[in-house]
């Protein structure tokens, strides 16, 4: 009896943790959400993390905003959004109560740590800026810039102080020295590297350190006696600030370059991540590796705790992991972080999401966002590949995708592995199912489009390859079947549109009026047009008859990635840097821009009702867009 009274007690509570837990994700899905937005599935690639200075909190720099997690939990607890591009980089301010960001909007900003409101923006870069740090005494904000330029800032005022010029190449990596005397930075190959500035006078300083690869991170060392530079050649190296010679290069052994590197709060351990799926720990003074912490992918950040005893790595199969460093365990994991969303499909009723990432499918709850199930790319050696496509059966019960040089077909329910097409002899960026399921196209970088036999209903549904189109001149970015599936659309990095004959691999036709790639082609519901984007910033609309251009559509800013239809064929969605456009198809005229991503649109879908939008990105995330009350008010 007391057993069952017991149960009666806890089974509640179990269950309203359940229901808590679900409603807190979907939940924090609708941080930040931009004008039209619904939903949000993804947090966003990874790129930097940080302790704030309490240890009670982890700051997250990512591709949407900065996350900030509870340390104890591993439960988000907000998300600053603001900045128009990635977030690169982060820094606290000296008393920790304020932290500063960059961005790829060529922009910095500066936060209040405890309430989350952005405080001053700090502008004058023209291009992205990548690192950014504290001067000791908190006076002065560095920053460095793809524009090849340091800047330095006034964090009161977001004044600019000066600009550091010298470098010739992509400045990566800002650090003060402890002293705050000196202010070092590290730029891309073919710059030599780091170079050091009198951050009070903006004057070079006559310290000869020649670094000759990537300067990927720089740091000091707490009691200011050397530098520590990770390399995309995989070597840390550890420099003497006295006489500029180089005390050691410990090499990691592997193929990944070095990410970050980090003294620990007391300076005798110095933590690196790495392409290798390893964060590795090494006795500054002999560069002895001390151990290893094994990941399932590489390690993009690592920070540690400020007493020093737990470390936080991020990595690109989008964990943030916490570990004790003593014993080595591991303490907690974050999910969600995935990065590039390459493609979308969805299931025939609808209700299903597909999205191709890194090595993995992922299936979504459309309503909900509710991460359903995912196909992980097996064996390991899959792993490192991009899914760049995905396509679905017509009646969605296989998907295809395009990994590496190979197309491969999988079972939805069961996420069994079907088999692989093989032939083409480059990446595959594109995959199409006939709308009778016979056909599969798969568009390649060899510049060639290949079209398979699909066996339906046997027990092996690898075919004979049909053909082999050959006719354009540079990479195949994007392949599409008419409606009646007699003819094929392909869209190449040669500028050109292509149409080929399904049963006979003919060429059709040539559509030639873009003057850059061409990345993104598609049908309209009836077949009477083709849409193309293209990286010339436009979208032509072609008869799929005559091939007469019809209109072309200009206003997208940058490249054009990817154009889906509505199903009514009424409304063209296009897919940019900055925005997805919605065009009205009968006269041109742009109805809507929807903003909110910060990197390029890659993929776009209406859903088979034509009242919602989903739109993958480069970014990290997908969003679904409401257009019913978008087309209402235009």
């Amino acid at each position: 009896m007391k057993i069952l009274n017991l149960l009666l007690i806890i089974l509640p509570l179990i269950t309203g943790f359940c229901l808590l837990s679900n409603a807190f994700a979907q939940t924090n899905a609708l941080w930040g959400l931009p004008p039209g937005a619904t939903n949000r599935i993804g947090k966003g690639r990874v790129n930097e993390i940080k302790y704030f200075p309490d240890s009670t909190k982890l700051a997250v720099a990512s591709t949407i905003g900065v996350w900030i997690y509870d340390v104890q939990t591993g439960e988000p607890l907000d998300l600053l959004t603001g900045h128009t591009g990635p977030v690169n980089s982060i820094a606290f301010s000296p008393d920790g109560r304020t932290f500063a960001t960059a961005s790829d909007d060529n922009t910095a900003w500066l936060w209040d740590a405890n309430t989350g409101e952005h405080k001053v923006s700090f502008v004058g870069h023209r291009d992205d800026v990548n690192a950014v740090v504290f001067s000791p005494d908190g006076e002065i904000l560095a920053t460095g810039s793809d524009d090849d330029t340091v800047g330095l800032w006034n964090p009161r005022t977001g004044e600019q102080i000066t600009r550091l010029e010298g470098h010739t190449e992509h400045v990566y990596s800002v650090a003060f020295s402890p002293d705050g005397a000196v202010l070092v930075s590290g730029a891309a190959w073919g710059d030599n590297g780091i170079r050091f500035w009198n951050p009070r006078t903006a004057n070079p300083l006559d310290i000869s350190i020649e670094d000759t690869d990537w300067v990927e991170h720089i740091v000091y060392a707490p009691d200011g006696s050397m530098l520590v530079s990770g390399d995309t050649d995989r070597t840390i190296r550890f420099w003497d600030l006295g006489s500029g010679a180089l005390l050691r290069a410990c090499e990691t052994g592997g193929s990944g370059k070095i990410n970050a590197v980090v003294f620990s709060p007391d300076g005798q351990t110095l933590a690196s991540a790495s392409g290798d799926d390893l964060v590795s720990f090494w006795d500054p003074t002999t560069g002895k590796l001390l151990k290893t912490l094994e990941h399932e992918a590489p390690v993009i950040s690592v920070a540690y705790s400020p007493d020093g005893e737990t470390v936080a790595s991020a990595s690109e199969d989008g964990k943030i992991q916490f570990w004790d460093i003593a014993s080595s365990n591991h303490l907690k994991t974050v999910t969600g972080h995935a990065r590039h969303v390459f493609s979308l499909a969805y299931s025939p009723d609808g209700n299903t999401l597909v999205s191709g990432n890194r090595s993995k499918i992922n299936f979504w709850n459309l309503e909900t966002g509710e991460h359903l199930k995912t196909i992980s790319l097996q064996p390991k050696h899959f792993r490192s590949e991009n899914v760049r496509s995905v396509a679905s059966f017509p009646d969605g019960s296989i998907l295809a995708s395009a990994n590496g040089n190979k197309a491969r077909l999988w079972d939805v329910e069961t996420g069994r592995f079907l088999g692989t097409f093989v032939g083409h002899r480059s990446l595959i960026s594109s995959v199409a199912f006939s709308p009778d399921g016979w056909v599969l196209a798969s568009g390649s970088h060899d510049n060639t489009i290949r079209l398979w036999e699909l066996r339906t209903g046997e027990l092996y549904l690898i075919g004979d390859l049909l053909h082999t189109l050959a006719a354009h001149t540079e990479d195949v970015a994007s392949v599409a079947f008419s409606p009646d599936g007699n003819t094929l659309a392909s869209g190449s990095h040669d500028n050109t549109v292509r149409l080929w004959n399904v049963h006979t691999g003919d060429l059709l036709n040539t559509l030639i009026d873009h003057t850059g790639e061409v990345y993104t082609v598609a049908y309209s519901p009836d077949g009477s047009t083709i849409a193309s984007g293209s990286w010339d910033s436009t979208v032509c609309l072609w008869d799929s008859q005559t091939g007469e251009l019809l209109q072309t559509l200009r206003g997208h800013t940058r490249n054009v990635a990817s154009v889906a239809f509505s199903p009514d064929g009424s409304t063209l969605a296009c897919g940019n840097d900055d925005a997805i456009h919605l065009w009205e198809v009968q006269t041109g005229t742009r109805l809507h821009s929807l903003r909110g991503h910060t990197d390029l649109v890659d993929s776009l879908m209406f859903l088979p009702d034509g009242k919602q939008l989903a739109s993958g990105s480069r970014d990290g995330s997908i969003l679904l867009w409401d257009l019913t009350k978008l087309i209402i008010n235009r």
